[in-house]
């Protein structure tokens, strides 16, 4: 009768040192989270985003290594939000008009795309929902209409409204083409945009009571 020999159980038996060796060798090591100085916990980012939640316009500023605040803030529209990171779309309002102007324009100074921020990369110092939401709510509707009653077709402009769909404030200067006073409507032919000169007049059609016109006023 042949006797079973298990060589394995047999070395680990006698080198108890062994054992804990085999069975942590196969354990999935776990990486260290390392927050930067000044940074939010992965925790904190994680509960504030979701409270914020998706669609939003954020200001993120990340710090360095050594705890120094980025100059700038990242403005990213919150498209996704998942268990370990949420995704940005870049905003920039100069690039997309730019973009508009020539379908068939890719780079442009300024960047663009989405990011990927981890929560455990413990680099992000604040997640602040954009003061642009705050100060849309500042425009006084009536005073608007005022100016704009005051105005006359063709008469040279300046406007600046919010534009949510690009996530950022608009300046214009153009001519006013068309206006409704009872139904508190205009529209703009606009050649310069956010400093931007435009190969072709931008035509904006906007509501004072539902669009964000934060600005009427006249070119002399």
């Amino acid at each position: 009768m042949h006797k079973h020999y298990d060589c394995k159980n047999s070395i680990l038996a006698e080198n108890p040192h062994s054992v804990r060796y085999f069975i942590n060798f196969f354990k999935s090591k776990k990486k260290k989270i390392e927050v930067r100085p000044g940074a939010m916990q992965p925790e904190e980012v994680k509960k504030r985003i979701n409270e914020i939640g998706k669609n939003k316009k954020v200001n993120i500023r990340r710090v360095e290594f050594d705890g120094t605040p980025e100059q700038e803030p990242i403005s990213v529209k919150v498209v996704d939000i998942r268990d370990e990171y949420f995704t940005g779309s870049i905003i920039n309002v100069e690039r997309s008009l730019k973009q508009e102007q020539d379908d068939k324009l890719v780079y442009v100074k300024g960047g663009g795309g989405t990011l990927d921020f981890y929560y455990n990369d413990g680099d992000i110092m604040s997640i602040e929902e954009d003061i642009d939401e705050e100060i849309i709510q500042e425009h006084d509707t009536e005073e608007l209409l005022q100016i704009l009653d005051a105005l006359d077709l063709n008469e040279s402009i300046l406007i600046s409204y919010y534009d949510r769909t690009k996530g950022g404030v608009i300046n214009g200067s153009g001519k006013l083409v068309a206006k409704d006073i009872e139904k508190k409507t205009f529209t703009a032919e606009l050649n310069l945009v956010n400093d931007i000169e435009l190969d072709k007049p931008k035509v904006v059609n906007l509501d004072l009571e539902k669009d964000t016109v934060l600005d009427i006023e006249v070119i002399l």
